[in-house]
């Protein structure tokens, strides 16, 4: 290695990137050490303190650890010569007869080709790429002003994940010389907080639409005084980067192109907190809040922090585990029609948990699309009316009055007079009925073969009660947990004819009605054995 690396510099060491933090002697030891903070912090051993003193120190508890500079210690290379050894191969300067192995022949075929250079010179030709993947190639810096133009000007889309690059000045520099860029990835990466040369960068991203910073240990305040120097941006995705809370500035969001954030895996748990950051993005449509310890969604007490325009969101994963969470959400999000809620307390266990679907969407008025399958017409109006039977059941059986029934369920009284239902302890147990009446029971085995000719001995089915309206796909994740099938596991879905005949069931989106299930039909979830 011709020289050591400064502090600040990225290098990547045994298939590992990290950050120099330190260079220099290191007490009760001979020669150069290099203080490392590692992106994996597995890699690392402590926080930068060797026998009681501190040396430097790691966003990440004990992220760090020092060693040798050595020839194994790579610093990086060019955007210009990572593109090139990526996409463009050496020419053989012969135009002679070349000998290929065909690839689909596993080495058996050998043929003969004549002036492949010329192919090679075609390929090569760089100013025509759109899109290109620089994805851990190790581009640490960028080349001499005006080469990266000249070579590659029609670049659309760029991926830089895990690389070497050490400041947002480095992307910059490169991205200025990409004119039409509208797609970036720099996922994974560890940007110094230096100053920003705001001339430069203020040029460098014009273009730019879609922006990934997933896993990259920026604030909130980072991220959004960079994405400030982006007028067109429309996505940006922002996972994994462990932010805790979304700082609130209380100044004009200049982001107003914004229209999709992602925010999954961080540890985002205040929604207050969230929404008052995220309100001042007056057009934002979309938001991923997937596995974010999210556990509480409170009344609303101020206006301001409504997300107006909001009208797909994913609260998968979280903790949430109150139907006044579900209540709360559309005061919050007026506009919602996309929701995702799976993974939650609330609907994965609980005595109304077989009942989770048809009460959100009996509770959520504006909703299309609950967990990626769509809701009817049809479906909602059974889902109502289930809902309202359900609340009549419970005013019966409790005893509680009015008020506090209503308190507990919001939209009753707007369902009510939307399907001309009333309430009183006489009416219960027609309403009882009525719940009863829009179920189907269904009897339901698993079974570990392909298909139910193979199978030789079989099971005492399983009762599950569902909506008719139900759709396949929604019956077939009941099914799972149901027998707690892994989702990645592969199953298929057979419904029994009345001439004892098997069809497989393959249509998700049509509902049970349609598919011809009905009360006391039998149904077998075949799981191949692996």
């Amino acid at each position: 290695m011709n020289s050591l690396p400064f502090v600040g510099d990225r290098v990547s060491y045994s298939g590992h990137l990290g950050t120099v933090k330190f260079v220099g002697n290191v007490e009760n030891t001979t020669g150069i050490w290099l203080g490392i903070e590692w992106d994996d912090p597995d890699r690392g051993k402590h926080d930068g303190v060797k026998d009681g003193k501190r040396y430097f120190s790691c966003r990440i508890p004990n992220a760090g650890s020092f060693i040798r500079p050595s020839v194994q210690v790579i610093r990086g290379v060019s955007f210009l010569q990572a593109l090139k050894a990526k996409y463009v191969e050496d020419l053989y300067g012969s135009t002679s007869q070349e000998k290929v192995t065909l690839g689909s022949s596993n080495g058996a075929i050998e043929v003969e080709a004549v002036n492949l250079d010329k192919i090679r010179n075609k390929l090569a030709n760089l100013g025509r790429i759109r899109e290109v993947s620089l994805e851990n190639e190790f581009v640490s810096r960028v080349d001499e002003p005006g080469s990266i133009r000249e070579t590659c000007p029609n670049v659309h889309g760029l991926d830089l994940s895990a690389s070497l690059l050490s400041t947002w000045n480095v992307v910059a520099d490169i991205a200025i010389e990409l004119p039409v860029l509208q797609r970036l990835a720099l996922n994974r990466n560890r940007f110094a907080e230096v100053p920003l040369d705001t001339l430069k960068i203020t040029n460098s991203f014009q273009s730019l639409t879609d922006l990934q910073l997933n896993g990259c240990l920026m604030s909130w305040r980072q991220i959004q005084h960079v994405t400030s120097f982006m007028p067109k941006l429309v996505s940006v995705e922002l996972g994994s980067n462990q932010l805790c809370e979304l700082e609130y500035d209380d100044i004009p969001n200049p982001h107003s192109s914004i229209r999709n954030i992602n925010l999954e895996g961080n540890k985002c748990k205040d929604w207050t907190c969230i929404c008052r950051s995220l309100c001042t993005y007056k057009h934002l449509d979309r938001v991923i809040l997937t596995s974010n310890e999210i556990d509480s969604i409170p009344p609303l007490t101020d206006v301001s922090f409504v997300l107006k325009e909001l009208k797909h969101i994913s609260l998968s994963s979280n903790n949430i585990n109150s139907w006044n969470d579900l209540d709360a959400l559309p005061i919050w999000c007026p506009s919602l029609t996309s929701l995702s809620v799976i993974g939650n307390p609330l609907v994965e266990s609980g005595d109304e948990v077989r009942y989770s679907r048809p009460f959100i969407i009996a509770r959520i008025p504006t909703l299309e699309i609950l967990d990626s399958t769509a809701v009817s017409a049809r479906e909602r109006t059974d889902s109502e009316l289930l809902y309202l039977s359900y609340i009549s059941r419970r005013f019966s059986e409790s005893n509680i009055s009015i008020t506090q029934l209503m308190r507990e369920h919001p939209r009753w009284k707007e369902l009510s007079n939307k399907h001309g239902t009333t309430l009183s302890v006489s009416e219960s147990v027609t309403h009882q009925d009525r719940l009863s009446s829009k179920l189907i029971e269904v009897q339901v085995q698993q079974m570990f073969a392909p298909t139910p000719s193979e199978i030789r001995e079989w099971t005492i089915p399983t009762s599950i009660r569902v909506l008719p309206t139900m759709s396949l796909k929604v019956f077939e994740l009941k099914i799972r947990k149901t027998f707690n099938i892994e989702k990645d596991s592969r199953c298929s879905l057979w419904l029994k004819m009345s001439d004892g005949s098997w069809v497989e069931l393959t249509d998700v989106a049509h509902d049970l009605d349609w598919l011809g299930l009905e009360s006391g039909s039998q149904v077998v979830c075949c799981v191949p054995v692996r």
